[in-house]
């Protein structure tokens, strides 16, 4: 037996998927009565484990191929058991709908690898829909940023045509037909994601029945953190042993000490840098020819698309991308290192024993 529908949530990052997932994986019951199954993603929210098997092909981010297992023979194993597992579920519980969700999935895939998600998929439903949510260039470009440097010590490049990229293989080889919604407040029901989500996708579960998930960790941080964050996995400035032995670790106290200090705002991009993010995106009329999707806030450009293109190659640094307050990022590092040492843990203790502190 396998289920009537099956929905594939695919992000994008940055896009309230992470409160979509933990909104759905607290309300099994409520999902249930209305024929809806999430599956339990494991120790992620989203469904990354099980994807590999999807598609056949594993991430070539090797920070997102790390947190899926120690070896590919490993990560492809667990996915097909996972995969097994799921359609046993299905058989067991008859459910109308079914629903997968990871914004891992928002990238490029070869056209075999679209053939086996069809193949695969379906083994689980008799119909395939897809859904991602999309932001316009500036916006994602300063979320993404913020993400990046949260794990890794450059951000990483983005595509000029960044969602046309994705999206048109799955409009040309992808196992069903394709919602593309903008995330805005304006083009959600209620203004968000969740409740957009849910009446789109899953009319008929009872949104009042619904239990939110925790908030998610992807805590937006000033541009003073991002700048410490990236100096941090840099390794640009002197670090005690303790704080290079456990980046994450200091980088939890780093966003968390943040919001404590004086003077924190979210980042804002330099006008300059945004006009040039904004004008050497080239995708603009195809997102409006075949998805009927246009961002308002996207400006006319002021150059070409190659000058853009060249002047945001020579973004690197977040002070060339925000503006960076010195003497507040300053003040971070050193109350960053103090709440450290505050904790009674073995970062703390390891960092009085390098300071001389008692």
């Amino acid at each position: 037996m396998i289920a009537e529908r099956l929905i594939l949530h695919i992000g994008h990052g940055k896009t309230g998927s992470t409160s979509i997932q933990r909104t759905l994986r607290a309300s099994d019951e409520a999902l249930g009565r209305a024929g809806v199954l999430f599956p339990d993603p494991g120790r992620h929210d989203n469904h990354q484990l099980l994807f590999p098997h999807l598609w056949g092909v594993l991430p070539d981010d090797p920070v997102q191929l790390a947190s899926l297992g120690t070896n590919p023979s490993e990560i492809r194993d667990h996915a097909a058991a996972r995969f097994e597992d799921l359609k046993a579920r299905i058989a067991a519980d008859a459910p109308r709908d079914v629903v997968l969700s990871c914004e891992n999935q928002f990238r490029t895939f070869p056209p075999e690898a679209f053939a086996r998600l069809t193949r695969t998929c379906a083994e689980l439903a008799r119909r395939v829909e897809v859904v991602a949510y999309l932001r316009g260039p500036a916006s994602y470009a300063l979320s993404k940023v913020q993400q990046d440097v949260k794990k890794r010590p450059e951000f990483l490049y983005l595509s000029q045509t960044r969602l046309r990229d994705v999206l048109e293989p799955f409009l040309e080889h992808g196992p069903g037909p394709l919602t593309a919604v903008r995330f805005a407040r304006d083009a959600l029901a209620d203004g968000d994601v969740v409740s957009d989500f849910v009446t789109r996708m899953l009319p008929r579960v009872d949104r009042d029945a619904l239990i939110r998930g925790k908030d998610e960790d992807n805590t937006t941080v000033s541009a003073e953190a991002m700048a410490v964050l990236q100096e941090l996995f840099r390794d640009t400035r002197p670090l005690p042993a303790a704080v290079r032995a456990d980046k994450k670790a200091f980088r939890k106290i780093v966003v968390a000490t943040d919001a404590t200090l004086p003077g924190a705002a979210r980042p804002r991009l330099h006008d300059a840098v945004r006009e040039v993010i904004e004008a050497r995106v080239t995708e603009a009329p195809w997102l409006k020819e075949r998805l009927g999707l246009v961002f308002p806030e996207q400006q006319a450009p002021k150059m070409s698309p190659a000058q853009a293109e060249e002047r945001y190659s020579r973004l690197h640094d977040i002070a060339d991308l925000c503006p960076v307050d010195a003497a507040r990022k300053s003040a971070l590092w050193q109350a960053s290192l103090d709440a450290a040492e505050a904790r009674g843990s073995v970062l703390g203790r390891l960092l009085r024993r390098m300071t001389g502190r008692r």
